[in-house]
């Protein structure tokens, strides 16, 4: 028992302040890391510096952080589907603070393995709540945003591969596009590349 709450511990204390929209990277696939099981991820792209933590809280449901240069929060995913290799899919959900508000999302996944690779897919909706004097959008990396309302929301395709170094290591390169639901969100780009490095443990 005492080796899940640490985890749980550490997820209610990193709520950190991010800015107004939701996460913008994933590098993860619909299987989970597996029971009692770490996985580590850092990444770099267009929309900055990025760093995810999951935990197999149980074989098929992760918990963990997201932190990214324009947002953070707590994230779960349950895989319905979970295997080894072939496809597997699964459903995820995340929320937290932006820039004088908060953000929440949900996430579609299919992913495929077949010995070293790995691609994947991911449908995103996002939900932000915000003042928009307080948003900055000139100081988003090489994405500029534009929001002139207090509550918007957008929408994420992504689709990229993770290639497997073994049974620990992996990269993983992923691209994605954005598209609003409403006038309330503009986007200098409508697109997003990005690269990561992993450790699971």
């Amino acid at each position: 028992m005492h080796q899940r709450f640490l985890p749980l511990s550490l997820l209610s204390l990193l709520l950190l302040t991010g800015c107004a929209v939701g996460p913008l990277v994933s590098h993860e696939t619909a299987r989970s890391v597996g029971d009692n099981n770490h996985e580590f991820v850092g990444s770099y792209g267009e929309a900055g510096v990025a760093f995810k933590w999951n935990y197999g809280l149980l074989e098929d449901l992760d918990i963990g952080i997201q932190w990214e240069s324009l947002s953070s929060g707590l994230r779960a995913k349950y895989s319905f589907l979970n295997f080894s290799e072939g496809y597997s899919m699964a459903i995820a959900g995340g929320a937290g603070l932006s820039v004088g508000g908060s953000h929440y999302y949900g996430d579609l996944l299919l992913s495929y393995r077949s010995g070293f690779w790995e691609p994947y897919v991911t449908g995103r909706i996002v939900h932000v709540d915000t003042d928009p004097d307080e948003f900055d959008g000139d100081n988003s990396w090489g994405i500029n945003f534009k929001v002139d309302e207090m509550s918007y929301e957008y929408g994420q395709f992504i689709a990229g591969s993770r290639f497997w170094l073994g049974q620990n290591w992996l990269i993983s390169v992923e691209a994605s596009s954005l598209f609003g639901f409403n006038s309330g969100f503009k986007a200098s780009q409508n697109y997003i590349l990005s690269a990561a490095l992993g450790l699971r443990l």
